[in-house]
């Protein structure tokens, strides 16, 4: 047998049993040497696998199953990556949507220090609006019903605060997700979700110098910190035209425990300064805005919710008259309720349309409105400016407390516009004898009567038609005694019959509107007791129950140039709040753009 024979045999012989194998000595023993050596081969496979077996659930990594070996995972502490998204509309920038708004400390007129939130709202009545009377009524109605706040602030129908916070790093407890997803859960620490510190942004911008000390007791900071921030100030005053600005933290469950995070000056010359605080509690120079601009946006929208929760229910009488409002201004009374604007303030812009005879016709007559109003610590709303963009020159309003105490609205040239003149200033009266031609009851010849009759129970009240100095007491044979009053507007009012004046009035006095000036008499040439009421415009006679003349003051000297400073303070509060909206919209921005925070 040669020896390619004798290796075939020996693979055959391998694979039989010896009942088969033929008596052969010599293969006997090739075949027990194989048997034996096959056995160990056989074991040495069985230790392998059973190995491999034991240790494969300690191994994070299965072994190569071929020849190209996987490089070794690092697990490193990455950063946020920015979602790419395709491009889309520039963002929209504040000012033409949601009202925007501003936390004030300032001075009142008793000399105590409180805040005030001031909101800026910009109305453009040509825009989205169906002009209806019935649509106007059931926008108001339903705000009136859901209690729908006032200050709706969010940033962009499709970025509203919490999508805001969400992408800049500044999350609300919220937003934190609950647990960790299965396919993140391979080396991760996972600790307990910590309550998000609620963010304000408190604004000082003092007429007069204002102390630190002064602002803290508004806010509710710690004396240390706010002696650590005149620290890193440089002082601990204020001044006029200078501007501070606080950002607030505050966590919810210790509400009493508030700190200054950031700490914003801008000079009278522009300078600024922004501080940050560090974790000693000492203030430190810096120079990235985004952190800080980021913390406004959060106080815009931590606003914004409290706003929503704090909301009152409208008086349903004043929702009743905003309702009849619509009638006369569809347009505007729908966009007012669509913004959510209180009842109060909707028909204070009202009033002082329908006081300046302001009414809208045609669509291209309808301009723009911006208006600012207010709420105090106590809750009142008030109306503090009104400006109407159209096509010829803009008219603006002011609020402005004159030396009568009482508010009323001026323009920019200081005259003033929420009043008219009264068609009827005795409330008891009954119009008898009107403007014109008549026959006179006594002397039985044909006359033109100059003025009104009102007919009134003896002793009557009678007030002042409109602010005014009293130029005339006295008594003629006609007129029989009678009070004259001249008016800013450069004309005068008459009022005749009467049967004497309040004690003490005197020729030279200053009259408000609805100030008693006389009481109702029946003097001179009367047939009983009533009201001759007459009303000149220089040297023509006006028929005072038709006549619609501005009845307010005009601001002259010292109370002029007061309001001129409370026109320059409206409209830096204005700038200001819009300012505040676009640095947010531009954190917006920021925070949503890929690679801005590598910037």
């Amino acid at each position: 047998m040669d020896a390619r024979a004798s290796a075939i045999a020996v693979r055959d012989e391998s694979c039989v049993g010896d009942e088969f194998a033929p008596d052969i000595p010599g293969l006997k023993a090739r075949r027990f040497w194989i048997r034996n050596s096959g056995c160990v081969i056989a074991a040495a496979l069985l230790v392998t696998l059973s190995s491999t077996a034991l240790l494969e659930p300690l191994s994070d990594v299965a072994p190569p199953t071929g020849p190209e070996q996987k490089k070794p995972v690092v697990l490193a502490r990455t950063r946020r990556q920015s979602v790419t998204s395709p491009k889309k509309a520039r963002l929209w920038m504040p000012r033409t949507g949601r009202p925007e708004t501003l936390d004030l400390v300032e001075r009142m007129g008793d000399g105590s220090m409180s805040q005030t939130s001031y909101f800026d709202i910009s109305l453009d009545l040509n825009e989205n609006a169906s002009g209806s009377a019935a649509s106007s009524a059931s926008a108001v109605a339903q705000v009136a019903d859901t209690g729908a706040n006032p200050f709706d602030l969010v940033l962009q129908d499709a970025l509203d605060a919490r999508q805001l916070m969400r992408h800049s790093g500044l999350g609300y407890a919220a937003d934190a997700p609950k647990a960790v997803r299965p396919a993140d859960q391979s080396n991760v620490t996972v600790t307990p979700a910590q309550e998000a510190m609620l963010v304000r942004r408190i604004v000082s911008l003092p007429v007069q110098p204002e102390r630190l000390r002064d602002i803290k007791g508004v806010i509710g900071v710690s004396e240390q910190d706010f002696a650590q921030l005149a620290s890193g100030l440089g002082g601990d005053v204020v001044r006029k035209g200078e501007q501070l600005d606080l950002i607030i933290g505050q966590r919810p469950a210790q509400p009493n425990l508030s700190e200054i995070l950031f700490a914003r000056h801008l000079a009278a010359d522009g300078r600024e300064r922004l501080l940050a605080r560090c974790d000693d509690g000492h203030f430190q120079l810096v120079t990235d805005h985004r952190p800080y601009d980021r913390m406004v946006a959060e106080a815009l929208a931590h606003q914004a919710a409290e706003a929503r929760s704090g909301s009152a229910q409208a008086v349903p009488k004043d929702v009743a008259a905003l309702q009849d409002a619509a009638a006369d201004y569809p347009k505007l009374i729908e966009h007012l309720a669509r913004r959510n604007v209180p009842v109060k303030v909707s028909l204070q812009i009202v009033q002082l349309l329908r006081a300046n005879g302001i009414h809208w016709s045609k669509t291209a007559d309808v301009p723009q409105l911006d208006f600012v109003f207010r709420t105090a610590e106590q809750g009142e709303q008030e109306l503090v400016s009104v400006t109407l963009k159209g096509k010829g020159r803009d008219r603006r309003f002011y609020r402005y407390v004159s030396d009568s105490g009482k508010p009323e609205f001026f323009d920019d040239a200081g005259r003033s516009v929420s009043k008219t003149l009264m068609h009827k200033p005795v409330s008891a009266g009954q119009l008898g004898d009107g403007f014109g031609w008549r026959v006179h009851p006594i002397l039985r010849t044909r006359k033109f009567h100059n003025g009104v009759d009102y007919r009134a129970p003896m002793g009557s009240p009678i007030v002042a038609a409109g602010d005014g100095v009293v130029v005339k007491i006295d008594s003629e044979t006609g007129y029989g005694k009678y009070i004259r009053i001249q008016h800013d507007g450069g004309y005068t009012t008459t009022y005749a019959h009467i049967e004497g004046t309040p004690k003490g009035l005197r020729v030279g006095d200053h009259v408000a509107q609805g100030q008693v000036i006389a009481y109702v008499g029946s003097t001179g040439l009367s047939t009983g007791p009533h009201l001759y009421y007459e009303l000149r415009v220089g040297d023509t006679y006006k028929d005072p129950t038709k006549a619609e003349m501005p009845a307010g003051t005009t601001l002259r000297g010292r109370a002029l140039e007061e309001f001129r400073q409370q026109i320059g303070r409206v409209e830096t509060i204005a700038s200001t709040i819009r300012a505040t909206a676009t640095s947010a919209a531009h954190s917006a921005v920021s925070a949503l753009t890929p690679g801005s925070d590598k910037q």
